[in-house]
């Protein structure tokens, strides 16, 4: 049977300060990222893929830049996986935050699905901007091998409404930087995670 095999990249490391959201900022990697993207890279090129479609931020785009695989023709940059805007929070730390919006984070966290910073996005809003990539991608592209290389939050909704689980419950699925997903879509509407999070390319890096 025909079906589509979706492999869900994330980034690598970034360079910046632990804790602070940077959401749809282009930051760049730091050394042991722009490592890890270069191994993932690698594990991609070994994959037969027909396409990659990344997200245009620049923590992405460097994997595919490292990949030799691929023509560019089969190489599709789509802002709509960008990370989610954290509106006037981004470049904050939690404490930042709290101290200029008092028990505006505790609100979020209380309602993750719904919930926006001033001037972002709530996760809704992410998936509904996002939702056409995939459903593109496992309804349109049957008997392809397909690469999607975005970030955390976009990876950890699309799993989440894969696995019908309520996205309140995102951050029950970790997502290592430069970590693989693999997703298979059958024509019946058939879709099967077959593994998560998965980082064995990078060795002990």
């Amino acid at each position: 049977m025909d079906r589509v095999v979706l492999f869900l990249v994330r980034h690598g490391e970034v360079d910046f300060p632990e804790g602070v959201f940077y959401g749809q900022m282009d930051i760049p990697l730091s050394d042991r990222g722009r490592e890890q993207s270069r191994l993932v890279a690698r594990r991609l090129d070994g994959l037969g893929l027909d396409s990659v479609i990344t997200s245009d931020l620049s923590r992405c785009r460097y994997i595919v830049q490292s990949m030799e695989s691929l023509s560019q023709e089969r190489i599709l940059t789509e802002p709509a996986l960008r990370e989610i805007n954290f509106g006037l929070w981004q470049g904050l730390s939690w404490k930042e935050i709290e101290e200029a919006w008092p028990g505006r984070m505790e609100q979020r966290m209380k309602h993750l699905s719904s919930y926006r910073p001033p001037d972002g996005e709530s996760l809704t809003d992410l998936w509904n901007r996002s939702r056409c990539v995939f459903s593109e991608c496992l309804e349109g592209m049957y008997g392809k091998r397909v690469a999607i290389i975005a970030h955390g939050g976009i990876n950890r909704v699309f799993i989440c409404k894969l696995l019908g689980m309520e996205l309140q419950n995102l951050f029950r699925l970790h997502q290592d930087h430069a970590c693989i997903n693999r997703v298979d879509s059958y024509p019946d509407s058939v879709r099967v995670l077959r593994f998560l999070n998965c980082t064995c390319h990078l060795g002990d890096t």
